[in-house]
């Protein structure tokens, strides 16, 4: 499993401290959609999507994590930067196997798109790092709601486009692209900026977390279990892994019939069945998941980039919508810039 990040105090209150810093519009009359600036998007091996940016002069990638909450840079990327560090004392990040920062970096600046911003602060993710290690690391930090939040965040996964889009324009006027069906969804938000909704997984509701820095969809293995009746030892479920750290936890695998949101459908999903970890299922375990978020226990349904790749994603932060079709409609132009 990626890197998670919880925060010891209150997110909001993190949130303000090293979040990037979107300049502020005046207020806007209701109108069509304006397009802020287009990302490419191309996978990481990990199937994750990623766009390029810059640090400094320097070009990097950074991975674009709707699961995350503060946007981070490795401690590779420190070090090979040699970017000044401090100690944030009003909060503590904790990892998944229970190491902690309160490191912060100073960027010289940072550029996606159109913006460029000097001097911002990002909390430092802690990563293996071997300075004899030569090979190319999948990313250098990465994206979250902080920052994606204060737009219209617009996933054209078909056409490998991010498009950041303006929130100021007439409610549910978004589907600028045809399809023959589109879910609209509304959403829920806790403070970390986690987008979460009702689905249905082979016609029984669940509660999903939308996640683009999860590389595969999971489903809680005690909801596979009690809801859905999974025996993990049936031949239909396949042991994928384990988690380890100071407790050991096995992973399963198992095909479903459908997943649906309203009238779009994925059929035959892939889901790994993920032991939950935060509610003390495994005996020692510390309480940790696949995402930051305040709530506690694991999510019923995680969707990662296994069903997300599938799905042109339009998420109206401001709004509390999300706008879901099949990625393989056809194609338009965003809106103009």
């Amino acid at each position: 499993m990626r890197a998670i990040w919880k925060s010891s105090i209150s997110v909001v209150a993190a949130l303000a401290i090293t979040s990037i810093t979107v300049p502020a519009k005046a207020a806007a009359q209701c109108g069509d959609l304006q397009l802020v600036t287009s990302l490419d998007l191309r996978a990481l091996p990990s199937g994750r999507p990623a766009i390029d940016g810059m640090i400094g002069d320097t070009h990097e990638t950074f991975l674009i994590d709707t699961g995350g909450v503060i946007s981070m840079v490795t401690s590779r990327t420190v070090r090979e930067l040699n970017l000044t560090t401090t100690t944030n004392r009003r909060m503590a990040l904790t990892g998944v196997n229970g190491a902690s920062t309160q490191t912060v970096a100073q960027l010289p600046s940072i550029t996606i798109g159109r913006y460029r911003q000097q001097g911002v602060y990002f909390f430092v993710m802690r990563v293996r790092d071997d300075p004899s290690d030569t090979s190319q690391p999948e990313f250098a930090g990465l994206i979250a709601p902080d920052f994606l939040q204060n737009f219209d965040a617009d996933f054209d996964f078909s056409q490998n486009k991010l498009n950041l889009i303006s929130p100021d324009h007439c409610a549910g006027k978004v589907q600028y692209w045809s399809a023959p069906s589109i879910a609209i969804v509304p959403i829920t938000m806790d403070p970390a900026g986690h987008i979460k909704f009702p689905m249905t997984l082979d016609g029984k509701r669940v509660n999903a977390l939308l996640d683009t820095g999860a590389s595969t969809t999971t489903l809680n293995l005690t909801v596979a279990r009690q809801q859905f009746n999974v025996d993990p030892n049936a031949p239909d479920v396949e042991k994928v892994g384990e988690l380890r750290g100071g407790y050991s936890a096995t992973v399963y695998r198992r095909r479903f019939k459908t997943l649906a949101f309203e009238g779009v459908v994925i059929n035959n999903p892939m889901l790994d069945l993920l032991p939950d970890l935060m509610n003390g299922q495994v005996a020692a375990a510390p309480r940790t998941g696949s995402v930051i978020r305040e709530d506690r226990g694991l999510p019923e349904v995680i969707l990662g980039m296994t069903t997300l790749s599938q799905l042109h994603v339009y998420i109206a932060y401001k709004e509390r919508k999300v706008y879901i079709t099949a990625a393989g409609a056809p194609a338009a132009a965003p809106p103009a810039q």
